[in-house]
């Protein structure tokens, strides 16, 4: 009768599976509708949608997963300590540093898949990702003290960079073709070019100055100008690709318009720069002049809230927030501006250089 009873539920299941599309990708929940800054200012990013799952990227799962998953009551959480993330060409990638995978979630096939170890590359805790102009897909991991490359045409992982001392964040730099690797555990930053050949060290771009206090994370913009996240001085310090320091951002406190944990920063094409604030459980927006703008977020399991986001980055009018301990990526949108928008008010100016290191 059991036996029965299972076949009666996969023949349903069946039939259900060709009736049930599963939700286009860039399609937000209906009836939900979360906007920043709130009114009455007018809005700038709106919510769009949370990943748990292959299901909410869009990636409609099969017939005999589904049959498996109700008989074995298999779960179907897949993430669990998300950190870095990156969106590239329909593509979503999640680094899991909790799994110690790296998710891909390629909205365009319709594929969900995993980066796992390699025999000469031992995922550990993988941390950041970053994408070259290439096949290349790069993967820090703090624990291994390595950066990986995954292949994306042959589908295979190998080690780029052995010997990093505790990396941590990774950029790629079109304008010159260096990817730069945070070395968390030697309060540095190294470019490298896309052999692992080191071509730039921070710290010797500034031998006197000592600005570095364990930094985490980076992020480069359309001017290939670095910006990185120095959380134990509560500031994002930004330089020139050759290391020079140029501005810097942030001070130490518990309101909104101050930093208590940087992690994450992404600067988008209008020069915003948009930083998970991990202790606030905040994403903290500020302008290319460095005045704060608003804050998106607030503590909570809802929508559109966080608990100790981490990873951020942005692909077009796309903001993707790794929630790291809600074990999920957020998913928001960027609405247009006009070019008269209070946004660009240059009032507030960064820190210059003569002032860096001396607060």
């Amino acid at each position: 009768m059991r036996v029965l009873r299972v076949w009666l539920v996969l023949g349903v299941l069946w039939v259900v599976a060709g009736c049930a599309p599963s939700t286009p990708f860039l399609q937000g929940h209906k009836g939900v509708s979360l906007q920043w800054p709130e009114k009455p200012l007018p809005p700038r990013v709106e919510w769009v949608k949370s990943v748990v799952s292959p299901e909410d990227a869009g990636i409609a799962k099969g017939f005999w997963k589904r049959a498996l998953e109700l008989v074995t009551g298999a779960s179907t959480q897949h993430i669990v300590k998300p950190y870095g993330v990156l969106y590239d060409d329909g593509r979503l990638f999640i680094a899991d540093a909790g799994a110690g995978v790296v998710h891909v979630m390629d909205t365009k096939r319709s594929v969900y898949t995993v980066i796992r170890s390699a025999p000469d590359a031992t995922l550990r805790s993988p941390i950041g990702l970053a994408r070259d102009a290439g096949t290349g897909l790069y993967i820090t991991d703090s624990v291994s003290d390595a950066v990986f490359r995954y292949d994306l045409a042959s589908e295979t992982l190998t080690t780029f960079m052995r010997g990093i001392d505790r990396p941590t964040g990774i950029a790629y730099n079109r304008s010159n073709d260096l990817l730069y690797v945070t070395e968390t555990g030697a309060n540095d930053i190294i470019g490298v070019d896309l052999k692992g050949r080191p071509k730039i060290r921070f710290s010797t771009a500034n031998p006197e100055q000592q600005l570095l206090n364990h930094p985490t994370d980076l992020a480069v913009d359309a001017k290939g100008q670095v910006f990185v996240t120095d959380p134990l001085n509560y500031k994002v310090r930004i330089f020139t690709p050759e290391g020079v320091p140029v501005a810097e951002l942030g001070e130490m406190g518990d309101s909104t318009a101050e930093l208590s944990k940087p992690k994450g920063v992404a600067v988008d094409s209008l020069g915003r720069i948009f930083l998970c604030d991990a202790m606030a459980d905040m994403v903290k927006v500020f302008n290319d002049s460095g005045h704060f703008l608003f804050g998106i977020g607030g503590t909570g399991t809802a929508n559109g809230q966080f608990w100790m986001p981490s990873g951020i980055s942005i692909s077009g009018d796309l903001l993707f927030v790794t929630d790291t301990y809600n074990r999920r990526v957020q998913m928001l949108r960027l609405l247009p501006i006009e070019e008269d928008d209070d946004d660009y008010d240059d009032e507030n100016r960064l820190a210059q250089p003569d002032d860096l290191g001396g607060k």
